[in-house]
């Protein structure tokens, strides 16, 4: 008997990370019984941060269930946050996908929908505490299953992800024969990925340079409905 695929729908908005998404997508679709749909809150043309353009081919609205729901991060979550509509859909449309996952701050977008609550997750280490102000326990982990939540840290994360995500639910094996043909063999030049890894005054640097960001996203955490 043929199993039925499943459906991966993968979350695609203005000024998303391209890495965040791009990395699980390339391995999504290798996947032989895996039926990978991308949809956003608008359709067309978009621009990713950096100013790619992207084709989003339908509407999150048009989508009400799914095997496996995937959401990136970027600075276009700001504005996702701030659409309740969207938020309602995204809330409603988890309660019926069997897994809900992330990369980066898209954690921050299912926190935000109300899909985290009572979960452990993670997210980019510079958003673990905007992701605590979401009422999320978090865990400054790479990777972080709790349940059918599966969320993965920062913008290099996706493919560890998508990797883990073939494991868990296709086997060992095909996780294997994906990495290899991937060659998925990552040799860091600097060794600096991560807090843990740097001297405090580059990560006060980075901190720094990254503070309006963190604040601007603090106030509109203040905005977002809290009545799931």
């Amino acid at each position: 008997m043929t199993r039925s695929k499943r459906k991966v729908l993968m979350l695609l908005f203005p000024r998303v990370t391209v890495l965040d998404f791009i990395a699980p997508y390339d391995v999504f679709r290798y996947v032989p019984n895996w039926e990978v749909h991308v949809a956003g809150p608008e359709t067309g043309l978009i621009r990713a941060e950096g100013g790619l353009g992207l084709e989003v081919p339908d509407s999150i609205l048009d989508h009400h269930s799914a095997d496996i729901l995937f959401v990136p991060g970027g600075a276009g979550i700001n504005a996702m946050l701030e659409n309740p509509d969207l938020l309602k859909h995204i809330h409603s449309l988890g309660r019926e996908c069997s897994y809900i996952t992330s990369v980066c701050t898209g954690s921050l977008l299912l926190a935000g929908a109300g899909l985290l609550n009572g979960f452990q997750a993670t997210t980019h280490w510079r958003s673990l505490a905007l992701l605590q102000e979401l009422g999320v326990t978090t865990v400054d982990e790479r990777i972080v299953k709790d349940g059918n939540r599966i969320t993965a840290g920062g913008i290099t994360s996706g493919m560890d992800f998508a990797l883990e995500l073939i494991r868990l639910l296709e086997g060992s094996h095909e996780a294997r024969k994906l990495e290899l043909w991937l060659q998925y063999d990552p040799a860091p030049p600097m060794k600096s990925g991560h807090p843990r890894l740097v001297d405090a005054s580059l990560v006060s640097e980075m901190e720094n340079e990254t503070q309006k960001g963190f604040d601007t996203r603090k106030e509109i955490f203040q905005r977002i409905p809290r009545h799931w």
